[in-house]
């Protein structure tokens, strides 16, 4: 009895830190943020969220003490000398750069963040678990998202009246604090939505994707939806013909990079771009690239340290000598060129071998049951969204956010799916039973098998 006791405690503790981890990356402790003023000094002078940093430091110790319980740690910042790279040069920029201690502390949010994702999935006991956890954390999402714009509409959704960017009025934000924000989450939820379909209920799935589709064509996110049957068919395609993955990811983001660098560099490819109709200022983003680029050529080494060079004393200052509002920008709104302002080329280098190039060394380990299992597909969709609309937001090795949560945790569940085998469904008195292709659940993969996961 005491153990049945303790083993639904132990339940209820892994469910809620599941709900708090998913709900503090999504709604955050500032739900439906009036935008009619906004802080417009320096980032360094407005300091930081002391309760979101407290959660995230609670969270921390959470997840330790669960993965303590565990015996779980062997898949923390995986792989480990690599992590140490990324970290140990974005440690050195910054203290090479303009605000050593600034940079420092949210690189601390980083690493922890890279922990939480760590332990995220180690949280439900079988797939079956982390699927019913899942789709309830984006019906609340929703929910919460839809109530504002039914009830607190003039928080919900972008205003005339809104301080910066009053163009958006009308476009949908939800509990977000801008429309960006919101679109990403919900293309997010439009990939969780069809894994949904397929693993916890058609109905429900369906719900979670119209939902999120409906919100995401409100919000304007235009980009976001483009990129959706990108994102489906490339995923297709990479996981049926898996000798392909290289060169056609490779290629996405050759062209990525070439649009959003040659319309910045080269004013012949921005009138092409132009006469086929597209935006060729990318909604104003290319005034931002052009600074960005700018800056990026006179410290490619070292870039200026880690979230230390937007909104900074001395590049607010350069605003009546550079003649251009891009410097009061908060980022580049691209993932790959805040890589090379706070690391340099190194430091780009770095986190694309950890988020670009593991992943698909991972596709390449599964064995085909696994690799077009659906949540390896649900892990492929959300890892290539983010790799390619990281050319128009800036979503990459950030101290906060939930797409860059979610993407850690697609890029440790493909490595999961690699290297270790789920138990569907807990049958007790049969540890033995296992399949491939899950990995949602704890696991050691250095020795001690976890009832759920072992590896292979």
């Amino acid at each position: 009895m005491d153990a049945a006791h303790g083993e639904q405690g132990r339940g209820y503790w892994r469910d809620a830190l599941f709900y708090v981890t998913f709900l503090f990356f999504t709604v955050g402790f500032s739900p439906y943020i009036s935008l009619s003023s906004t802080y417009q000094g320096s980032a360094m002078a407005a300091g930081s969220n002391l309760l979101n940093q407290l959660t995230a430091i609670i969270l921390f110790f959470s997840f330790l003490a669960f993965m303590a319980k565990e015996r779980s740690f062997s898949i923390l910042f995986m792989p480990r000398l690599l992590m140490a790279a990324i970290f140990g040069w974005f440690v050195l920029t910054s203290l090479a750069g303009e605000a050593p201690l600034f940079s420092l502390r949210r690189l601390v949010m980083c690493a922890i963040i890279c922990v939480l994702a760590g332990g995220f999935l180690q949280l439900p006991r079988t797939e079956r678990h982390f699927t019913t956890l899942l789709a309830t954390c984006a019906l609340i999402i929703l929910f919460l998202c839809y109530f504002g714009i039914t009830v607190l509409p003039s928080r919900s959704i972008h205003q005339a009246s809104d301080a910066l960017e009053p163009l958006l009025a009308g476009d949908w934000r939800g509990v977000f604090r801008h429309k960006n924000e919101a679109a990403s989450v919900m293309a997010v939820l439009i990939i969780v939505g069809i894994y949904l379909c397929k693993r916890w209920s058609f109905i429900g799935g369906l719900s979670v994707l119209l939902l999120s589709l409906v919100f995401l064509v409100k919000s304007g996110g235009k980009t976001a939806l483009g990129l959706m049957p990108i994102i489906i068919a490339t995923g297709w395609f990479i996981l049926r013909w898996p000798r392909w993955r290289y060169p056609v990811v490779t290629l996405f983001l050759a062209v990525f990079a070439l649009v959003t660098v040659g319309t910045t560099v080269d004013p012949v490819f921005s009138q092409m771009l132009t006469k086929l109709g597209l935006d060729a200022s990318f909604t104003g983003r290319r005034d931002i690239w052009t600074v960005a680029i700018d800056y990026i050529r006179q410290s490619p080494l070292l870039g200026y340290g880690y979230q230390a060079f937007w909104r900074s004393d001395a590049l607010m200052s350069s605003f009546t000598e550079n003649n251009t509002w891009a410097t009061t920008a908060p980022d580049s709104h691209n993932g790959y060129f805040d890589l090379l302002l706070a690391g340099g080329v190194p430091g780009l280098m770095l986190v694309m071998v950890w988020i670009y190039l593991l992943p698909l060394h991972y596709l390449g380990k599964m064995n085909e049951a696994t690799r077009n299992s659906p949540l390896t597909r649900l892990y492929v969709g959300v890892w290539l969204y983010v790799l390619l609309y990281g050319f128009l937001e800036t979503l990459f090795f950030l101290s906060t956010g939930f797409v860059w949560f979610f993407l850690i945790v697609a890029v440790m569940g493909l490595h999961l799916q690699a290297n270790a085998s789920l138990v569907e469904d807990e049958v007790e008195g049969e540890p033995e039973r296992a399949v491939g292709g899950a990995g949602v659940a704890p696991t050691s993969l250095q020795g001690q098998a976890s009832p759920v996961i072992r590896s292979r």
